[in-house]
């Protein structure tokens, strides 16, 4: 026996050569797909913009629920009050440490990078929308403060870390994430509106100026992060989750209850013509808070299921 062949390893003892992945159809190869969810997106805020600034009755409406939550407000214990200031900053806290985990678990520095400049793109975006965008002051006695507060730069910074998050996790997790981002990007845009500092239609719009660019970030993370991005043939991630049930639910009943709230009052005919004739009162406040909590879960349920519908596919 050659002296050497005692140090041999036998063919067995080698490290495995990594399996190349088959990939069956791309992540994010339907590009009509995506640009008809950002014409979505960037539709439902300009009709938020349009029915809840230019229009004479959504500034009433808009700015009752504002005012009713302000009441609730004065209802609530000093310590509760303290916590609802400090919830955005808490959240976004949360949120970025888990961003961090990720990218240095994971070391996925490319797709990393992309979703820090879309969190950057969405706050700078509602800035720009802040100064950009005019609310006219109409003879309808709502009081004008400092002009244009659509949309909130609070809940934007809040739901864009919860974002961050979503783009970095694998397909598997996305829906749970998204269902987690809801509660997290609703609570603090329940919190900015009873505090005062936003109206619903202002915390609606932050929620879509995410979802833009969280679907613009997405896409190129798609394109450049094949490998794990895909979806194998006997993964759950191939088809809805609870989580992502769970939102559309949530969605439903938020919109819907939003909706009913108005219609089993009168409908918008009923909404005073002028803001001195509203009286504030847990009926305006309920539709801000289901508004709020219905968007952010429509917006985090069409995040997940198009995003489970672009992953990739791998071959059996």
């Amino acid at each position: 026996m050659h002296p050497d062949s005692v140090h041999q390893l036998p063919d067995d003892n080698l490290p495995a050569t990594r399996r190349r992945r088959r990939v069956v159809r791309a992540p994010g190869s339907r590009i009509w797909a995506w640009l008809i969810m950002l014409v979505l997106m960037a539709g439902g805020l300009w009709a938020i913009y349009t029915n809840f600034v230019l229009s004479s009755t959504g500034q009433v409406l808009d700015h009752a629920a504002l005012a009713s939550a302000e009441l609730q407000l004065r209802s609530l214990h000093e310590a509760s009050i303290g916590l609802l200031a400090d919830l955005p900053i808490v959240v976004a806290s949360v949120a970025a440490v888990g961003f961090l985990v990720l990218t240095l678990w994971r070391r996925r520095w490319a797709a990393s990078l992309i979703v820090a400049l879309t969190f950057a793109a969405a706050n700078l975006t509602t800035q720009a929308l802040k100064v950009l965008l005019d609310r006219p002051e109409l003879a309808n006695g709502v009081p004008y403060y400092t002009g244009n507060s659509l949309p909130s730069g609070h809940v934007t910074f809040a739901t864009a870390t919860a974002a961050a998050v979503f783009l970095l996790v694998a397909p598997r997790w996305r829906s749970f994430v998204a269902l987690i981002g809801m509660l997290f990007s609703a609570t603090v845009g329940v919190a900015t509106f009873l505090n005062g500092w936003h109206r619903p239609a202002d915390i609606v719009a932050a929620y879509l100026v995410v979802g833009f660019w969280t679907l613009l970030g997405g896409f190129i993370i798609y394109r450049v992060s094949v490998d794990y991005n895909l979806i194998s043939p006997r993964s759950r991630a191939r088809y809805a989750s609870l989580s992502e049930i769970l939102l559309w639910l949530l969605a439903i009943a938020g919109l819907g209850g939003a909706l009913a709230v108005v219609l089993l009052t009168g409908g918008l005919g009923q909404v005073p013509a002028d803001f001195s004739e509203v009286v504030p009162s847990t009926r305006w406040f309920g539709f801000g808070a289901l508004l709020i909590g219905g968007a952010s879960a429509a917006v985090c349920a069409l995040l997940a299921s198009f995003f489970r519908w672009e992953a990739g596919r791998e071959a059996e």
